[in-house]
């Protein structure tokens, strides 16, 4: 499959939370990577839905949607890809002052497994879980900028 592919997978992994969705990225990564390249990313993504996100599907099947799972499995594709993973920050309590501001999540926070960095439009680092990110799409996608 190709990028156009991959970018309609992503567009419909963020749109919803539907099992085919994520079936597809799953089919995608087993096409686009060697076997064993593959297969570490997949067992990731259900390490992640397990430990994180709390699905309880059955080992070594697609774990069951959500909104964070599909996220963080859209940003890989992209990330893949080089390309950017344009988004904007909802649902926050905390930082309620940062709802609505858009960025580009840049990385996996390896302080927190469970966060993502993203950079805002500004230039201000942010570490947010995927639950709390919405990928926007600003027509063509673009290549990930240092």
């Amino acid at each position: 499959m190709g990028p156009i592919s991959a970018a309609e997978i992503v567009e419909a992994l963020t749109a919803a939370t539907t099992p085919e969705d994520l079936a597809d990225a799953f089919v995608w990564f087993e096409d686009a990577f060697p076997s064993q390249q593959a297969q570490a990313f997949l067992q990731n993504s259900r390490h992640r839905a397990r430990s994180l996100h709390g699905c309880t599907s059955p080992q070594g099947s697609i774990p069951v949607p959500t909104r964070a799972l599909n996220n963080e499995v859209a940003f890989m594709m992209m990330d893949t890809l080089a390309l950017a993973f344009d988004i904007c920050l909802t649902g926050l309590r905390g930082a309620v002052h940062l709802n609505g501001r858009e960025g580009v999540i840049r990385g996996q926070d390896p302080a927190n497994p469970e966060r993502w960095t993203a950079r805002l439009d500004d230039g201000t680092r942010a570490s947010k879980k995927a639950a709390n990110v919405v990928h926007v799409h600003h027509g063509n996608d673009r290549r990930v900028s240092p």
